[in-house]
């Protein structure tokens, strides 16, 4: 699992967590507890966007091989 698969899996987890948060806020009678949850909501809203802004900026910009292995564009191919 790469850190695309990561940060993707937490975002699904966070839009998860926004649409429960503002599913129960829209139940709640209370306006102390509404409230709480719409903070939360937005809090998880918050969250969301960033991780999107991560795996745009990630997508855009593909790290090279070449930094994280320098010695690889050298290597000798096997040839059978």
């Amino acid at each position: 699992m790469n850190k695309m698969d990561i940060l993707r899996d937490a975002l699904y987890d966070k839009m998860y967590s926004q649409a429960f948060y503002n599913d129960q806020m829209l139940m709640m009678v209370n306006p102390e507890v509404r409230h709480l949850f719409m903070r939360l909501r937005d809090e998880e809203a918050r969250h969301v966007l960033f991780l999107r802004t991560e795996l745009l900026h990630m997508e855009s910009n593909p790290f090279p091989i070449t930094k994280i292995l320098p010695g690889l564009e050298r290597r000798p191919r096997f040839r059978m």
